[in-house]
């Protein structure tokens, strides 16, 4: 790394830091070094130079929101860092937490150049620069928590007994780690034709909590994707239930797969709680899904489609496109189109599966699907 490269806002020969925004003048850049001063006891001599890197862009950060960061470090460690502001400390902290997505967007973005940079990719390096973020940002992140963040997954789930169905994890569905919407026809029918009051209290429990955004991400639901990913699954009950081995007991190399994936989000969140927030989080959680869709597909090609026929295959993999967020294929034009791509799916072989359902005549399942769309509300 050259000695030059101070900032984290400056080109770093890396590939990963960009010229986003630049420091507009030296009072400014005069005002950020005296804050550092006061932020590591005295003198920046000490820390490495990835530790000064992530200093300099969270007091930016806070500088661009007309904040100092030794207050808001006062704030987020609940008083035992950093400098009291000189206004009342709950004045502030409403002050502070109604700009607080601006902050996460912006230290997001900081801390993901920096532990992408080639100077900063020793372990020891990289723990430490997230030690720093987690103890400003995720610290600030708890201090402005709502209490409905500790609750609304639990009232998630109850929403399914409002339902009168089974209840599943929707984590799992977001994910497409399994597809639980029933084990048999009756209880896949009746799922489906109650989904839009599923739809309905998942809404207005997601409206009524300020931290929603947050805790939806960080469990990997995007609410228009699963409803689009429920509607799908719906109008192919019968190959649901052909497939229902394949859904549930995956071929190892399969497992594998969600296990990598698993292992990359919780890496990804570690950095990005919320992980659609910034353009350089969004961008990993799009190549991590794609990943997923590509190791899946390419496993079950490789053996064959053993538990599974490659029409219930095509069936998980549009699913899993059904599931991506938009952006994704916008952030990929040319992997996602491709991983996409409706040939993979062998949708022409779905029609005698579905038609077909087992121990039920056409009729029935007609009528389910009609019931299902005729109170079909988009979020």
């Amino acid at each position: 790394m050259q000695s030059k490269c101070r900032c984290i806002f400056c080109g770093c020969g890396t590939g990963h830091f960009v010229h986003s925004r630049m420091i507009r003048s030296s009072v400014i850049g005069f005002i950020i070094m005296a804050e550092l001063v006061t932020i590591v006891t005295g003198q920046i001599v000490g820390q490495s130079q990835c530790q000064t890197w992530f200093l300099q862009g969270a007091t930016t950060c806070m500088h661009d929101a007309s904040l100092a960061l030794p207050n808001v470090q006062y704030l987020a460690s609940n008083g035992t860092n950093g400098q009291p502001p000189q206004e009342n400390l709950q004045t502030y902290r409403t002050r502070v937490c109604a700009i607080k997505n601006q902050l996460d967007v912006c230290g997001q973005t900081v801390t993901q150049r920096i532990v992408n940079a080639t100077a900063c990719a020793a372990m020891t390096e990289r723990q430490v620069v997230l030690s720093q973020f987690q103890n400003i940002f995720g610290g600030l992140d708890l201090s402005c928590a709502h209490p409905c963040r500790y609750t609304l997954m639990d009232e998630l789930r109850q929403c399914y007994s409002f339902a009168h169905i089974q209840p599943s994890m929707m984590s799992d569905m977001a994910l497409v780690r399994v597809t639980l919407l029933g084990q048999n026809y009756d209880q896949v029918s009746k799922f489906c034709m109650t989904r839009q009051s599923l739809l309905q209290c998942l809404r207005q429990k997601i409206l009524l909590c300020p931290d929603s955004p947050r805790v939806l991400a960080q469990n990997s639901l995007d609410l228009t994707s699963f409803e689009r990913g429920l509607d799908f699954m719906c109008g192919n009950i019968g190959v649901y239930l052909t497939g229902m081995g394949c859904f549930q007991n995956p071929i190892p190399e399969v497992r594998m797969c969600f296990q990598t994936m698993d292992r990359k989000m919780q890496s990804l969140r570690l950095v990005s709680p919320q992980p659609t927030a910034d353009q350089i989080s969004l961008a990993q959680f799009c190549s991590i899904r794609l990943e997923q869709i590509e190791c899946e597909m390419g496993a079950w090609a490789r053996h064959q489609y053993q538990t599974c026929s490659r029409v219930v295959t095509g069936l998980r993999n549009e699913l899993e496109c059904q599931l991506l967020p938009d952006h994704c294929m916008s952030t990929y034009p040319h992997l996602a189109p491709d991983l996409c791509n409706p040939l993979n799916y062998f949708a022409q072989e779905r029609v005698r599966l579905n038609v077909a359902t087992t121990g039920h005549s056409a009729s029935i399942f007609f009528t389910v699907l009609l019931l299902g769309a005729s109170c079909l509300n988009r979020y």
